[in-house]
């Protein structure tokens, strides 16, 4: 948050400064007109203080912190990425859990803990399971979340995983249920994973404008991974949480 008012005074400051200077410099023009050119004195000033004028208005108008929305232009629907994400995850459905560990033992699935990044919610529909690189990735994106944390007062926040891998029968039981669920959803391919824009876990506990401020801050990270190409991201309003697909 620190990082935030500091450039909210900021702004403030050159706002004030730029509208000061230009108040001073017309003053200044002024007297000189009406020095030199009295018989044009009256239009000089006129057009000054129109010109002044718009200029406050462009001011006032001006938000002291030019915020963005990376949520919402992270929109990726699902034909740009399910025939990589097939290709790049498991390469075959998983009808059941049975099916999740014999990959786990030929190496092609790993189980994925929580750590000091992030932790995991309750998985009803879905198992804590990815392929490595989509281990990587979650570690990857909670060391970059870290780092836009220090010197806010939120460092070692943990954003929560929702949901991860999926298997035909959990997808049939949650499509009951669940209007954004499709049939062959990524989830089948261990490269996807849900990840919560509104939870957070923090020791000290986190205010509402705290938790805020962190799914902005998850938001950003995700946006700047996603134009590094090394994932797909679809901002998900219902369910509350960025569906991410690793590349």
């Amino acid at each position: 948050m620190l990082n935030f008012e500091f450039e909210l005074f900021s702004n403030l400051k050159k706002s004030l400064k730029y509208f000061l200077f230009t108040l001073i410099l017309t003053s200044i023009l002024t007297s000189i007109s009406w020095s030199f050119y009295p018989e044009k004195s009256t239009r000089i000033y006129a057009k000054l203080v129109h010109e002044i004028g718009i200029k406050k208005q462009k001011i006032d108008r001006q938000t002291c912190f030019q915020d963005r929305s990376y949520a919402i232009e992270m929109n990726d629907r699902v034909i740009l990425y399910l025939e990589e994400s097939y290709l790049k995850g498991t390469k075959q459905f998983l009808n059941r859990k049975k099916d999740i560990y014999n990959l786990v033992d030929k190496g092609e699935l790993v189980l994925i803990e929580q750590n000091e990044y992030y932790i995991l919610d309750t998985m009803w529909y879905s198992y804590p399971y990815l392929i490595p690189n989509g281990k990587n990735f979650i570690d990857e994106l909670g060391k970059r979340f870290q780092r836009k944390l220090e010197n806010t007062g939120l460092e070692c926040s943990q954003f929560v995983l929702t949901s991860m891998l999926r298997t035909t029968s959990s997808i049939n039981r949650l499509r009951k249920w669940n209007r954004n669920s499709i049939k062959n959803s990524a989830h089948l391919h261990g490269t996807t994973f849900d990840v919560s824009y509104k939870s957070f876990i923090n020791n000290s506990g986190l205010s509402a404008a705290d938790k805020l401020y962190l799914g902005d801050v998850l938001s950003k990270t995700l946006w700047e991974l996603r134009n590094e190409k090394k994932c797909w991201v679809t901002y998900e309003t219902w369910q509350t949480c960025f569906h991410v697909v690793v590349r």
